[in-house]
């Protein structure tokens, strides 16, 4: 018995989301898009990937977005979170990752594009953190941006002793 479909079959879409979590004096930067990418009320700097696989990289990607939305420069860009959710670009509920790179504010002054951001804001970490006050994708975020740069931060040096050589008089 062979079977015949009369539906076309649809395609499922992945896309990629790369996100900036901006920190400068314990305050982080929180946008509001005019084309909301990110789920909540809340909102980072960033892109929905759609070039093809190895033709632009994803942190010069980024830093153009942070440059051409907001008028700011940022330092490295680590990775810090991911989650996964439905987009609702272009009216369709496509399934996207979303990356989120921490990174530190470096320069400029923060303009935003009124054509691509309605709103952004230097929030303080504790405001952000309080309970409800952020959506769990966020929260978490900071988090792990805070454990990272806890991390790579040198701790003081120990204090050093001689070396075990002592002068004999």
């Amino acid at each position: 018995m062979t079977m015949t479909h009369d539906e076309p079959t649809q395609q499922t879409t992945y896309q990629v989301g790369v996100f900036a979590l901006i920190h400068h004096q314990d305050t982080y930067l929180i946008t509001r898009p005019r084309e909301p990418l990110l789920p909540g009320a809340h909102g980072l700097p960033g892109l929905v990937l759609h070039g093809a696989s190895g033709t632009n990289p994803v942190e010069l990607n980024l830093r153009r977005v942070i440059r051409d939305q907001l008028k700011l420069v940022v330092s490295d860009l680590k990775l810090v979170a991911s989650h996964a959710a439905r987009g609702t670009h272009s009216g369709r509920g496509d399934a996207r990752l979303h990356l989120i790179f921490g990174t530190d504010y470096s320069a400029g002054i923060l303009e935003p594009d009124s054509a691509q951001v309605t709103a952004a804001e230097w929030i303080p970490r504790a405001e952000l953190l309080g309970p409800g006050a952020a959506p769990e994708w966020l929260q978490g975020a900071i988090r792990e941006a805070e454990v990272l740069k806890e991390m790579a931060e040198p701790d003081a040096p120990a204090p050093r002793g001689r070396l075990g050589f002592m002068r004999r008089r």
